[in-house]
């Protein structure tokens, strides 16, 4: 139950920390220290690192996020789509940033979502390579 009903649950979100890891922190604290938000190409992936960085080891709920409007889905997918299903994520993760910054990218959260789309379209790409036994 959600602290705004009465109950003592805490509604904090996972964030990218200073140190390049990832922590539990309230809206309010990662404001303070602009941090951005973690975003993961699927559920699974966030409920698991939900769990690893749990101090409270509750419950774990991972929410979708709506896509900014600014994130180029197309040319994202297009680009992904043409890379080895077998590229190493954190490899396609830089390569994503890099275009990113290199078209004028500055915002971070922009930029993380665009890096979390492009490793989406990653794992549905590895996933019809499984499918069709390709």
């Amino acid at each position: 139950m959600a602290p705004y009903f009465g109950g003592s649950a805490a509604d904090w979100a996972i964030y990218n920390t200073d140190d390049g890891g990832q922590a539990f922190i309230s809206a309010a604290d990662a404001q303070r220290r602009d941090l951005v938000l973690a975003y993961f190409p699927t559920a699974t992936e966030a409920e698991k690192v939900g769990t690893a960085v749990s101090k409270r080891k509750g419950r774990i709920s991972a929410l979708p996020v709506k896509l900014r409007s600014d994130v180029p889905t197309g040319q994202i997918s297009w680009i992904v789509g043409n890379k080895n299903v077998g590229e190493d994520d954190s490899e396609l993760a830089e390569d994503m940033a890099d275009r990113a910054r290199r078209a004028g990218a500055t915002d971070a959260d922009l930029i993380a979502q665009m890096v979390a789309y492009a490793l989406a379209c990653h794992r549905a790409n590895q996933a019809l390579v499984i499918h069709f036994q390709l």
